[in-house]
Parts: C-alpha cells; structure tokens; sequence
C-alpha cells in the first residue's frame, strides 16, 4: 500500500515533533504551613477563596500518601475531594487535613480505581511483540511476528517494510523511533529479490510474498505474541494484554470466513474474506504479488507488515499471515500466507518465545534469561502455565 516507494509505509515528515515524554516535578512536596490557611467556620466568600487556596498545599501532602489516586477542588460544592484505592489511607488523609486545619465539613475521601498509564501499539515494548510500530529509515511499519530461525531469532515484516524491496541490503530497525530509542533492535537478514517469468505478466516482477526477515540483535527480549488492544473495529490503539500465537497455518493457500489484523494505525479490524489466491497488481509498481488473500477489514497507511490471524481464545490466535495493502478507501487489506512466507524464507516457528537456539547475530529472544521463555500475563503458551 505504498503511494511511491512503499504501499502502506507512512513517510516521516522531518518538520512533525514525535514526542514521548511525561513531564513531571522531581522535586520533593513541601509541608503545609499549619494554622495559617485555617477556613473560617462561617462559610463566608473568604471561606472559600481560603479553601482554594488550601488546595494547592494539601494537593502535594495527599498525593504523597500510599494508594491516593487524585486531588480535586469542587468549586460548585466548595469542597475539597481526595481519591483513595481503599479506605485504609483515609486516616492519613485526616491526618494531613487536621495539619492543616480543614474541618472534616470541607472534604470528602472517594474510593476510586487506580489510574493507569493506557499503553498503544505505538508505544516502547520489551519484550517485542506483533502488531506494534516498527521504524526504518524515514517509514514507519508495523512488525508481523516474531519467530524461531536457523538463522537465529528474527521477526517477519514486508519486503516493502525494507530500504528497497526485493533484495537483502540490510535495513536497520528501531521499535518505536530511532529518536525514542536509538539502539536498534534487528537488522534485514532475507528478502529475495523479485523474478520475471514463468507466471509472472510480461513486463512486471513477481514474488508470491510481499515478506521479509530481520535478525534480532542481541539481548533484545521477544515473545511470540501479538499485541491485543480493546477491541475489534473499535478504531482503539490501547493494548489490553496480548494474543499468545499458539498454532501456525503453514499449508493452507486458500481461506474462508473472518480473519483479523492487529496494525499500527488502524489497530485490530476483522472481517470477512472476499477473494483467495488472488493475483494482484500493486499500484504505481510493476510488481505483482500472486496468489492472495482479500479481506473487507478496515486498513490504512503505516498497516504494513500487521499479523493477519484468527482468534482462537480469548487470549490466543492462530498465525495465517502477513497484511501488505489494501484499497484506497481503506476498507479492504490484502496480505500474503504463511505458507509462502515460509516457502521464500525458509521454516520458522512463530509459536515460541525464543527459547530455541540458532546460528547467527539475533540471539536476543530470551534476552539473556538463560532459555526461559519471556511469559505475558495470562499466557495460554505450555511453557507459560
């Protein structure tokens, strides 16, 4: 799905900011100034500006307490809220109140569910998983799967996710942006070049997998997961634990029914096949991709590369393929199978954590835990239970 060089890889424009920084007070909270900001008891106008004005000392003394969650002014009912995760860290909250001589008429304390850091497909992840961006040179993509390679521990991309499609030139990956973490995680290892011929149209290039490898670096921890997000076709890019790619499908050409994706900017969208072993054109190209899979699922720029599976738990999946393009309008993708990716690179096993061995520079899929498999939470994987 690219529109010149690539299909669906999504061009870094050198004026756009990507930051990915919280900004936060290192500094140590100061003590109140007791008796001084006491409220009168009257509830008069002086009152209240007293209150307001204590908030922004009793904010810091709360929040420095164990298990609160927030610090609220209510300007309507004039009143100071704290939220708690249970009502143990009420007492300390009396007590820094009392400090500063806010009768107990002037707050209230809510038990309330923690606040969590919401967690997207664009975000840092280590171990590395499916389904999350991936950076090379000035695109982004999304990284397929990981899998067990004689090569070594590697992950599976489009040969379109590459600094030239078709060809092995050695493209280096970062996960999320190189200027969020400079270190790279894997380096193009196979992408075979496109071939004239036989099936191939006169005049165009032909592979039957729009597919590439990239060997881990070392030290660099994996899983062989997809990212799981909140739903399907909620347009949700927020990850909710992960799907655990229990079985692979390395045989089949030909598919039916709904099939899912998990990409960086459309998330997870499912939806029905349309067309199987299909021969297709990419636009702006002479390449054509043979034999197929067309599904009418939701796709869009920076998609490229995302694991195309079925669900078959709630927290497990079975491994069909790779997503490369998809219609202008952005409702149906296309990917290749499993079965010539594995033709045209050669067996993996998407299926482990990493704790198989292999030759070459990878390494990195226990990331240094000795053999033992890097394990999700709610893991359904044998060597995880």
């Amino acid at each position: 799905m690219r529109t010149s060089r690539t299909r669906t890889a999504v061009l870094l424009s050198v004026a756009a900011a990507f930051l990915f920084a919280a900004c936060a007070d290192d500094s140590p909270p100061t003590g109140p100034d007791t008796g001084a900001d006491a409220l009168q008891a009257d509830g008069s106008q002086q009152a209240r500006v007293d209150l307001q004005e204590v908030f922004h000392r009793a904010s810091p003394a709360v929040l420095a307490l164990p298990q609160t969650v927030f610090a609220d002014y209510d300007e309507q009912a004039d009143r100071l809220v704290f939220g708690v995760e249970n009502v143990g860290v009420t007492r300390g909250i009396q007590t820094a109140m009392e400090r500063l001589g806010v009768p107990a008429s002037s707050y209230e304390v809510k038990v309330t569910a923690p606040i969590e850091r919401m967690a997207s497909l664009r975000d840092e992840w280590r171990p590395t998983r499916g389904g999350t961006q991936i950076h090379f040179g000035n695109y982004l993509c999304t990284l397929g799967f990981n899998v067990d390679h004689a090569d070594g521990r590697s992950f599976i991309t489009n040969s379109h996710c590459t600094n030239r499609q078709g060809g092995t030139e050695g493209t280096v990956y970062y996960q999320p942006l190189s200027s969020v973490n400079g270190t790279p995680i894997a380096i193009e290892a196979d992408d075979p070049d496109y071939k004239k011929g036989g099936p191939c149209p006169r005049g165009r290039q032909c592979r039957y997998s729009d597919a590439s490898r990239a060997l881990y670096q070392s030290g660099i921890a994996t899983i062989g997961a997809i990212a799981k997000t909140t739903g399907a076709n909620n347009g949700s890019l927020t990850t909710d634990g992960v799907f655990d790619i229990t079985s692979q499908d390395d045989n089949s050409l030909t598919f039916s029914g709904t099939v899912s994706k998990i990409g960086r900017t459309t998330g997870w969208t499912s939806g029905s096949v349309i067309g199987t072993c299909m021969d297709v054109n990419v636009s702006g190209s002479n390449i054509t991709q043979l034999c197929q899979t067309l599904v009418s699922a939701r796709v869009g720029g920076g998609d490229s590369g995302s694991p195309v599976f079925r669900p078959t738990g709630s927290n497990s999946a079975e491994l069909l393929g790779i997503l490369w393009g998809g219609s202008s309008a952005g409702d149906m993708f296309v990917f290749s199978p499993l079965a010539s990716i594995v033709d045209e690179l050669g067996a993996l096993d998407a299926t482990t954590d990493g704790t198989a061995t292999g030759g070459g520079g990878g390494g990195g899929g226990g990331g240094g835990g000795g053999g033992e498999p890097n394990c999700p939470p709610n893991s359904n994987k044998p060597a995880c239970r």
